[in-house]
C-alpha cells in the first residue's frame, strides 16, 4: 500500500497530472470564465479535481495528485481570469518534458538562461619541445 508521503505513491504519474489539469481546466471554463482568478479557488479546484478523478477515495492518493498537479501548474499571476488560466493549464497539460530520455543524456536537464557547467581545459598536457642534445666538445 502506498503512504501519502511516498515520492512514487498511486496516481502521481505524468497521465494522471495530466488528467487534473484538464479537468480544472474544464471547470474554469465553464464556471465564471471571466472572473478573476483566486489563489484559494485554484488550491481548490486542484483537490476537488484530484478527488473527482481518484474516484472520491480518502486513502490520501487525492491528496498527493492534486500536490503533484499544483506543482506542475504554473504560477498565477495576478489579474489572470479563470479563462485565460484554463488556456495556460491547458498548455501545461499537453507539454512535454525536458528530462533526458537516452542512457547517455546528461542527468540534469538544461534550463534556458542559465549558462552551462564550464569547458574544461585541453587535456593534452604543454610539454616544452625537447632540443636535440648539444655536443659539448664540438
Amino acid at each position: 500500500m502506498a503512504q501519502v508521503t511516498d515520492l512514487n505513491a498511486v496516481g502521481r504519474d505524468r497521465e494522471d497530472v495530466s488528467r487534473v489539469l484538464v479537468a480544472v481546466a474544464d471547470h474554469f471554463t465553464k464556471t465564471n470564465p471571466t472572473e478573476e482568478l483566486e489563489q484559494s479557488s485554484l488550491l481548490v479546484a486542484f483537490g476537488a479535481e484530484a478527488y473527482k478523478l481518484t474516484g472520491r477515495s480518502l486513502d490520501g492518493t487525492a491528496q498527493a495528485l492534486a500536490k503533484a498537479a499544483l506543482a506542475t501548474a504554473p504560477e498565477l499571476v495576478p489579474g489572470t481570469t479563470r479563462g485565460e488560466f484554463a488556456l495556460i493549464l491547458r498548455r501545461a497539460a499537453t507539454a512535454g518534458h525536458d528530462w533526458p530520455d537516452g542512457p547517455n543524456d546528461p542527468a540534469i536537464p538544461r534550463i534556458t538562461g542559465i549558462p552551462g557547467q564550464r569547458t574544461q581545459p585541453d587535456p593534452k598536457p604543454t610539454v616544452p619541445e625537447s632540443r636535440p642534445a648539444s655536443k659539448a666538445g664540438a
